[in-house]
């Protein structure tokens, strides 16, 4: 039992040591140490049980301690299989008392001292070994794959650096400081003849070093860690074009300095932030990815490359993501080539761009986005990042084009008032792609004429002459997800009405979705809001058999919703609840009712089902239960001449009696 609780307060152990070592990583210095007096943000991502690899390969090192700032050097071996990697971290402030208590509640299941406020000399040296073992099975962060710039795609995750097993050693300066005011002999069972002692948290004037006068301003408690491992980089073989790939996520005052095997023509050639993605959320299939070249940063992380014959290859990364900004992430890619740097040519318009007279068509009117950066991001080619580009488009002063922050496109577009519109790309020289213009309006509006809905149900489109015919598809839908079995297409030149099936809706709002494409027009699709509910309609219910046995009547029947919904049943005698109705799968049944306890007569059964929308029905059984009343006279036995038969004297009285008694048994009498 003991060595099963070493090994669960070992894991435990590796956790918090492990957010220390990998990723801790902020900003070198020499002696001037930050203060973090902010708020400690938690996020816990620990998850829960399973084994130290479990544990250990799914943290997310910053988010389990607040650090100060630290430093990694990282050289890449010249075969490229591997990196040689040394890190120091600093814990400063209050920062290391936070750490040093949590140290102490985990050592609880470790050594007989844990738990009591103080850690000592001899529980140092367990965190030290699984923190090492503990790191070998952490994400790195980085990865490395050589081919044609890219940023991912579908069944390729960047996450391919690893580090390698048994290779990774973790030392620690002053997590137990020896000049500590308050240091002590350890007082618990067990402990070793030279093992001291001191309390997580310092006193008052944070004397952790009894030889430093508080005068020289030095934190005395400050922890520094180091770690020395071997990083294994698969699939790279000469290095002469490979993208590198960050999770800068919750990292601040952090600094890479990577070394590259020397090579006088390795150039940078581009460099993204790209933002948003949500860390809390592993996709299956990455197919999400960006394009190459179009995200948009915030500059909030840098780098520095250098390419000398003194220095040799070497790139600082400098990553900076804000914990404030959770669970929104930030991913780095930094694409390296030795080919030579391309001609500064002129954007271009690219396949994906909207020929010149293209109608841009909105399905609302008002202030709204007519070009999304994902779509704008795709029309153009450039040697450098199409975010770099300045994209202009201009129309007159009614529409009001404007450029929004994330360089999507809005406009005020009317039913009926069409505009012109005119859209360019220019390069850090000067040079232009050339212009385009589009018509921007609203082709098409909508009305209904009943806000219930029917089947079919009629809806009237308004069509904006100046526009050119054009294919409308349709279908009503009560989600974001449009069941390609319900939609149907029309093309429209002229006003229509449409008459939409409403199959498989359910009770509640209805929804309509339209996508509208055609020669020259640039597809569009909007859900439409407008109003229309489906009301419910109440279950179906039927008697298929009822009847008695003795003085049990019991009845049974089937039932259905017309629109799927659940049902609930309830059953009365004469207005008084009667007992519960039983179900399975679509057949009802009552339970077994003793009408012999009722009143003589005529009795109403009612059974009711409701739906989930609270629509009902019933139905009525009438039950006379009249023939259970009725008297039965049982003629008394005539006896034989006693003489004659032999009986003791005496026995004709007792069937007498008896003939009395079952006459009285079988004869009902209700007061």
């Amino acid at each position: 039992m003991s060595s099963v609780v070493k090994f669960v307060g070992k894991q435990y152990l590796a956790l918090i040591i492990t957010a220390l070592m990998v990723l801790t990583v902020t900003i070198p210095g020499e002696k001037s140490y930050l203060s973090l007096e902010d708020e400690e943000v938690v996020f816990n991502q620990l998850g829960g049980g399973g084994s130290l690899e479990e544990r250990c390969s799914s943290i997310t090192f910053e988010d389990i301690l607040p650090y100060t700032h630290a430093h990694f050097d990282i050289v890449v071996d010249d075969d490229w299989d591997s990196a040689e990697v040394k890190a120091r971290a600093w814990i400063n402030g209050t920062s290391v008392d936070l750490l040093r208590e949590k140290l102490d509640s985990y050592l609880e299941e470790l050594y007989p001292s844990g738990g009591d406020g103080w850690i000592s000399t001899d529980e140092k040296s367990a965190v030290e070994a699984v923190a090492s073992e503990c790191i070998e099975y952490a994400m790195t962060r980085i990865g490395l794959r050589e081919s044609t710039p890219h940023r991912g795609g579908v069944g390729l995750d960047w996450k391919n650096a690893t580090w390698q097993d048994n290779g990774v050693i973790i030392q620690e300066w002053n997590l137990v400081p020896s000049n500590h005011a308050d240091i002590r002999d350890c007082t618990a069972i067990g402990s070793s003849s030279d093992c001291l002692e001191v309390p997580v948290f310092p006193n008052s004037e944070r004397d952790c070093n009894t030889l430093i006068d508080a005068s020289e301003g030095v934190d005395e408690c400050r922890l520094e860690l180091w770690m020395n491992a071997t990083m294994v980089i698969p699939s790279i073989d000469d290095g002469d074009e490979f993208t590198l790939a960050f999770n800068a996520s919750n990292m601040t005052n952090a600094v890479l300095d990577f070394t590259f095997p020397n090579n006088p023509d390795l150039r940078l050639d581009m460099w993204e932030e790209c933002e948003g993605r949500d860390v809390e959320f592993e996709p299956s299939t990455h197919d999400d990815a960006p394009l190459r070249g179009t995200c948009i940063g915030d500059d909030s992380s840098n780098y520095i490359f250098e390419n000398t014959e003194d220095e040799g290859t070497k790139f600082i990364l400098m990553p900076h993501r804000s914990r404030d900004f959770w669970p929104s992430g930030e991913d780095i890619f930094v694409d390296f080539t030795t080919a030579p740097v391309p001609i500064n040519n002129p954007p271009s318009w690219s396949e994906n761009a909207p020929d010149d007279g293209t109608w841009f068509a909105s399905l609302e009117s008002g202030q709204i986005v007519w070009a999304n950066w994902n779509s704008v991001s795709s029309w153009f080619n450039d040697e450098k990042p199409i975010s770099q580009l300045e994209i202009n488009c201009s129309s007159d002063s009614s529409t009001n084009i404007n450029q929004l922050s994330d360089r999507s496109f809005s406009g005020t577009i009317t039913f009926g008032q069409d505009t012109q519109v005119m859209c360019e790309a220019i390069d850090d020289l000067g040079q232009s792609s050339g212009i385009r213009t589009w018509n921007l309006g609203v082709p098409i509006s909508l009305t209904t004429s009943s806000e219930i809905l029917l089947d079919p149900h009629p809806v009237s489109l308004q069509f904006n002459e100046n526009w050119p015919e054009m294919t409308i598809q349709y279908a009503f839908t009560q989600s974001q997800n449009i069941n390609s079995a319900n939609i149907e297409s029309l093309i429209i030149s002229s006003d229509e009405t449409i008459l939409i099936s409403s199959n498989g809706m359910i009770p509640g709002l209805v929804d309509l979705w339209i996508e509208i494409n055609g020669d020259d027009l640039y597809s569009t699709e909007k859900i439409f809001s407008l109003g229309i509910t489906k009301e419910s309609s109440p279950p179906m219910i039927s008697v298929t058999e009822y009847g008695w046995e003795m003085d049990i009547w019991q009845a049974q029947g089937q039932f259905s919703d017309p629109d799927g919904e659940d049902v609930q049943f309830s059953l009365s005698v004469d207005g008084l609840s009667a007992g519960s109705i039983s179900v399975s799968g679509n057949s009802w049944s009552t339970p077994m009712i003793n009408f012999g306890l009722w009143d003589e007569g005529e009795h109403e059964v009612k059974v009711i089902g409701c739906d989930v929308s609270s629509k009902c029905n019933e139905v009525i059984i009438m039950v006379n239960n009249s023939h259970l009343f009725e008297s039965q006279i049982i003629d008394p036995i005539t006896p034989d001449d006693d003489s004659e038969s032999g009986l003791l004297p005496g026995f004709s009285m007792f069937l007498t009696i008896l003939s009395l008694t079952i006459g009285l048994i079988y004869s009902t009498r209700r007061d």
